[in-house]
């Protein structure tokens, strides 16, 4: 998947390669999420990680190590979109929240995005090692990364795919389907839309691959998140339109 921009958002897909040499530490954003407030300001979240030590690291660098590598993934600033709409859906379900951290993780890195194509069509019950998602990577950016890193890349994606809930299992991954609950629906329409999607084309994105929403589900999905009230959503004939007025007004 290449980077795509939409101007009205200064929108972009992220080329980090964070999953290199970490994983995307959802138990961390959890955690951190869990003692600053929604309101925090960016600075905020720099002071509970390195300040406060809210992670519990045994050294300085530590801190500020692992605050460099959630603020990578998960931006840390309400100014941006992407993360602010995180933030909103965060506390209306709970349940949605490895998701929601999977969705924001994949629009920052590009090899957990090449990575995902290792597991995008196994069905359930279907076997994963790290070699797979190592080949899934390779075949983007073989030329680019030696075979120990490629190899250590395999480990870490395949381990973020479990904290996601896409796999579970330690030495033996197993694919399992992931449930699209209304909270993740919409986030992932919010970022179709900041991409670029209009209509049902928020869902035409790999954002909905990811939650497992196949091409004709696509109205289903925003109906129910519109029935809780995540997204406004309009159908008229063949015209649908879609609105997320309490995540910061996007029309």
């Amino acid at each position: 998947m290449t980077s795509s921009r939409n101007d009205d958002s200064d929108f972009t897909l992220g080329m980090l390669r964070t999953t290199a040499s970490h994983t995307i530490g959802i138990p961390h954003l959890v955690e951190l999420l869990r003692e600053v407030p929604p309101d925090a300001s960016a600075d905020e979240y720099r002071e509970a990680v390195i300040d406060d030590n809210v992670l519990a690291r045994p050294t300085q660098a530590g801190r500020q190590r692992s605050f460099r590598h959630i603020r990578e993934l998960y931006l840390l600033d309400p100014a941006r979109p992407e993360f602010a709409a995180l933030r909103h859906f965060w506390d209306i379900d709970p349940p949605s929240r490895p998701l929601l951290a999977g969705q924001l993780a994949f629009t920052r890195d590009e090899l957990l995005r090449a990575s995902f194509t290792a597991i995008a069509d196994l069905p359930a019950g279907s076997i994963v090692t790290s070699s797979d998602f190592t080949a899934a990577v390779s075949a983007l950016f073989g030329d680019e990364m030696s075979e120990s890193t490629l190899g250590k890349t395999g480990r870490n994606t395949g381990a973020c795919w479990t904290q996601t809930g896409h796999l579970v299992g330690r030495s033996k991954k197993v694919r399992t389907g992931v449930q699209a609950r209304p909270a993740a629906i919409a986030y992932a329409a919010y970022l179709g839309h900041l991409a670029g999607g209009r209509g049902l084309g928020v869902l035409d994105s790999p954002w909905s691959r990811i939650l497992g929403i196949a091409p004709n589900c696509s109205l289903d999905a925003l109906r129910n998140a519109h029935t809780q009230g995540l997204l406004d959503l309009l159908v008229a004939g063949n015209v649908v339109d879609v609105s997320f007025p309490a995540v910061g007004g996007v029309a």
